[in-house]
């Protein structure tokens, strides 16, 4: 096969092949072997049909077979010597194209290939990151956390605050009209919904309030909200503070040790501190790899493929989309922020694809895989993080085959990361200066 490749457009290409007419005609013969071999002529043996007769009853089959056989060897061909690097599926009418075995059979392809560019030397680069460190005040804070975590909620002394607890009688209306009500319903102030309803700046309302204290305020259900009055609408909900509760932290004593299998307080604050180091290591890593990798975007620039481009913000303005109705917003009004916001979006996708093609030339380079026992651990993940079964989540993977390429990309490029960051050195970025103080105004005589 011979290939001949044009630039249409920044990463869309048209590649010419041309098969020679001897290559044709050994397909050609070898699938009519293959059908005088399975199928019985009247008034021959099997095998033994002449070719003519053959040929008058499926010469149209085999030229079609032939035909999609050799355009699809082109395809596999072209990208294994890379002739190009395809992103997506070959576009080529092939009931067009026609295939006389006398004659060189050729045929186009435009595919959509991957960006080009020359990968900068990625390896040795320098990048600053906060020193990982624990002070004794962080321990001090991540076990009061603890003991918050296992408290028990009491009366509030004073109105309600961060993390208090709001006991609520609400009423839906529309219009004055009655729509639902819910009584005793538990709020913890950080939360923004209130039984399943979506409240606005709920928190900034009630702050400081006391038992007695009335709202007026808006609401929004999702448009599967089981209870049809409120389902995918917006209505006024008035509230009411029946009650208001504080966390008391659990009593710092043997029993708490004894249900972390810890010996005494000393132990304790060692194991807090190391939980804390290592998460802050881990976001120290994930800091420098995010710098990295927009270090290395300083360090290119190359065209984007139109078509995955627009793609791509398609499917994030349909995420959106999604979200917001499954947070019941209206969408006309999210239309109208996707309108309003277009050039931005556009921005973030293209800066989110730049990272992708800078991460996969990095796995390339590192010969990057992602086995199935790794997929199955992700996934196990994910249904832990979700509480949900790994059955479950396999299944929603199984609904949609591209959701697990996704997470297979997903993994490569953590892996590209991670190789970035271990070839990188880190240093310890310089703490920022506190502002001087202001000099007194001097008064004047």
């Amino acid at each position: 096969m011979e290939f001949r490749v044009e630039e249409l457009a920044p990463c869309r290409k048209k590649v010419t092949v041309v098969v020679p007419p001897e290559q044709v005609r050994e397909e050609v013969d070898a699938k009519y072997g293959e059908i005088n071999k399975q199928v019985v002529m009247p008034g021959f043996r099997p095998g033994k049909a002449p070719r003519k007769l053959l040929e008058s009853r499926f010469g149209a089959q085999v030229l079609d077979e032939v035909k999609g056989k050799i355009v699809e060897a082109a395809f596999k061909t072209m990208v294994e010597e890379k002739k190009v690097a395809p992103l997506t599926q070959p576009t080529v009418d092939v009931e067009k194209i026609v295939l006389d075995p006398s004659k060189a059979f050729e045929f186009s392809l435009e595919v959509t290939t991957r960006p080009e560019f020359e990968l900068p030397d990625w390896k040795g680069l320098e990048v600053a990151v906060p020193s990982a460190t624990v002070s004794e005040a962080d321990v001090d804070a991540g076990i009061e956390r603890m003991r918050l975590a296992e408290g028990t909620l009491v009366p509030a002394e004073t109105g309600l605050a961060s993390d208090d607890v709001a006991v609520f009688d609400w009423k839906a209306s529309e219009g004055g009209e009655p729509l639902h009500a819910e009584e005793g319903s538990y709020y913890r102030v950080g939360g923004g919904v209130v039984d399943g309803v979506v409240i606005d700046g709920l928190d900034e309302k009630i702050q400081g309030a006391t038992a007695g204290a009335t709202f007026l305020v808006k609401g929004r259900a999702a448009p599967d909200d089981p209870r049809a009055p409120l389902a995918g609408k917006e209505f006024d909900v008035t509230l009411e503070v029946k009650d208001v509760k504080r966390f008391r932290p659990a009593d710092l004593d043997e029993a708490f040790l004894k249900r972390h299998d810890l010996d005494d307080v000393g132990e304790l604050r060692k194991d807090v501190s190391r939980k804390i180091l290592r998460a802050r290591e881990r976001e120290r890593e994930k800091l420098a790899e995010d710098r990295l990798v927009e270090t290395l975007l300083g360090k290119v620039s190359f065209d984007l493929p139109a078509d995955v481009v627009a793609n791509a913000v398609d499917g994030w303005l349909e995420r959106r989309r999604v979200e917001a109705q499954a947070e019941g917003q209206d969408e006309d009004a999210v239309a109208k922020e996707a309108t309003g916001d277009a050039s931005e979006v556009r921005a973030k996708v293209e800066a989110d694809l730049r990272r992708h093609f800078v991460l996969e030339r990095i796995a390339e380079a590192e010969d990057v895989k992602v086995g199935e026992p790794e997929l199955l651990g992700a996934v196990e993940q994910i249904a832990r993080d979700n509480g949900r079964s790994a059955g479950e989540v396999i299944e929603y993977f199984r609904e949609d085959p591209s959701r697990l390429t996704e997470l297979r990309t997903h993994l490569r490029h953590e892996k590209a990361r991670a190789a970035l960051r271990t070839a990188a050195k880190l240093v310890d970025e310089a703490p920022t200066a506190a502002p001087a103080p202001q000099a007194a105004p001097r008064k004047g005589k």
